[in-house]
C-alpha cells in the first residue's frame, strides 16, 4: 500500500530498528545500515538516528520530564546535588556553548532529572561528559535525557554507574584479558614495566571515551555504540584498536611514566585516522566475541558440527530471526534483548567473576 507523503514528517525515519527481523532480505539491510553507521551518521541526521536506534523513542513517555524536572529539590539526595554543582562547572570549558551559553543550565537540569529517576545510581563522574557531549547533538535537553537514560539503563551492562562501580571495574580485568590475547607483546612489556592497564583505561569505559577522544571521532564511536545491538562490546574493539595502532610508541617506552605520559596526553592526539581507527575496531570483532568453544578450550568434533547444522537447518523456521533484539526496544523485549547479549560468552562470565571478587573486597566509588 502506498501512503501518502504528506502523512510523514520531514525527515521523519520509519521502522529503522526493526530492520533484520525479516528473513534474508532484512538481515542484508541491516548489514547494510551497520556499513553506513560504520562510515559515520551525517550530521543532520545523527539526532534523529540516535533518537530512533539507541531505544531513546521507545523510552519516551510524554511529559515525563516535564514533571521530573519540576519536582521540589527537598527530595533530592545532597551528595548527588554537591557532586553535579562541582563537576557542570569544569565540563567542557573550551566549548562557547558550556562556557558563555545555555549548556552548564542544561547539563544540571539533564544530571539532577536523572538522578530523580534513578536514585539507586544517583550521580556518577563521568555521566557529566557524556550529557554535555549529548547536548552538543540534540535538539533539546529532553532529548539528551532520553539518550542518556537509554545508555546507562540498555546499552551498558547493569550496574555500570551505580555505588560500587562493579560492573565498569568488571569491565577494565576482561579488557585486561583481551589485550593478553590480542596484544601479546604490548601486555608482556606492561606486565615487565608492572603498569596496571586498568588504571588508565578505567576512565575510558566509564564516560564511554569522551574522555579522551576529540568530539568528531567520539561521535563516530557513539555512532555504533548506540545504533548497534552490540554497542558496550564495541568499546572494547575501540580501546582494544587505540592499543593496537599505538603499539609500536608503547613498546619504546621504557618505564611506567613514560607509558602513563604517553596513554593520558599522546595516545589518542596521535595522528591517527578517524576512519582507520573506526576499520580497527570493527576488524576486532571476532577477537571481541569468541564462540563459546573456542573459550572453553575445545572444539566440537565434525560429527557434532554436522549433528548441530542438522538441527539448526530443521528448526531454522520455527525460531525468530537471528537479529530480533535489533526490533523496537519496549518491555519484555528490552528485557529480554539485555539478558540475552549480557548472559553471551566470556564477557559475561567474567565480568561476574570479578564483579563478585570486587564486593567481596569492598571496593566501591
Amino acid at each position: 500500500m502506498n501512503l501518502p507523503e504528506a502523512a510523514f514528517a520531514d525527515g521523519e525515519l520509519i521502522g529503522i530498528t526493526g530492520l533484520g527481523i525479516k528473513g534474508k532480505v532484512g538481515r542484508a539491510k541491516r548489514t547494510e545500515l551497520r556499513n553506513l553507521v560504520l562510515g559515520g551518521i551525517p550530521v543532520n541526521l545523527r539526532a534523529k538516528v540516535w533518537s530512533e536506534c539507541s531505544g531513546a523513542n521507545t523510552l519516551r513517555v510524554p511529559g515525563y520530564y516535564q514533571d521530573i524536572i519540576a519536582r521540589s529539590d527537598k527530595d533530592d539526595d545532597p551528595t548527588a546535588v554537591s557532586q553535579i554543582e562541582m563537576d557542570i562547572n569544569r565540563t567542557l570549558t573550551d566549548n562557547i556553548f558550556f562556557r558563555k551559553g545555555p549548556g552548564v543550565s542544561k547539563l544540571k537540569e539533564v544530571l539532577r532529572a536523572y538522578a530523580r529517576r534513578n536514585p539507586e545510581v544517583g550521580y556518577c563522574q563521568g555521566m557529566n561528559l557524556i550529557a554535555a557531549n549529548l547536548l552538543l547533538i540534540m535538539p533539546s535537553a529532553e532529548d539528551a535525557f532520553w539518550i542518556l537514560t537509554s545508555i546507562i539503563e540498555n546499552i551498558l551492562p547493569s550496574g555500570y554507574y551505580d555505588h560500587s562501580l562493579l560492573a565498569s571495574r568488571a569491565d577494565q580485568q576482561v579488557l585486561r584479558r583481551y589485550v593478553a590475547d590480542v596484544l601479546p607483546k604490548l601486555s608482556q612489556h606492561l606486565d615487565d614495566l608492572s603498569i596496571e592497564l586498568e588504571a588508565l583505561t578505567f576512565q575510558w569505559f566509564l564516560s564511554v571515551f569522551t574522555d579522551c577522544l576529540c568530539a568528531e571521532a567520539l561521535f563516530r564511536v557513539w555512532d555504533v555504540v548506540l545504533c548497534m545491538n552490540d554497542g558496550s562490546t564495541f568499546l572494547f574493539q575501540v580501546a582494544l584498536a587505540l592499543l593496537k595502532l599505538n603499539e609500536p610508541q608503547l613498546l619504546q617506552c621504557d618505564t611506567p611514566a613514560s607509558v602513563y605520559t604517553y596513554i593520558n596526553r599522546q595516545m589518542t592526539n596521535h595522528a591517527i585516522s578517524i576512519d582507520n581507527m573506526i576499520k580497527a575496531s570493527d576488524g576486532l570483532r571476532k577477537e571481541v566475541k569468541p564462540r563459546t568453544s573456542r573459550l572453553a578450550g575445545t572444539r566440537p568434533s565434525r560429527q557434532r558440527r554436522t549433528q548441530r547444522g542438522g538441527e539448526r537447518r530443521s528448526t531454522r523456521r520455527k525460531r525468530p530471526a537471528r537479529l530480533m533484539a535489533t526490533a523496537t526496544v519496549t518491555g519484555t523485549t528490552a528485557d529480554t534483548r539485555r539478558a540475552r547479549q549480557q548472559r553471551r560468552g566470556w564477557i559475561y562470565e567474567t565480568r561476574c567473576q570479578w564483579s563478585k571478587r570486587i564486593r567481596r573486597e569492598g571496593l566501591g566509588r
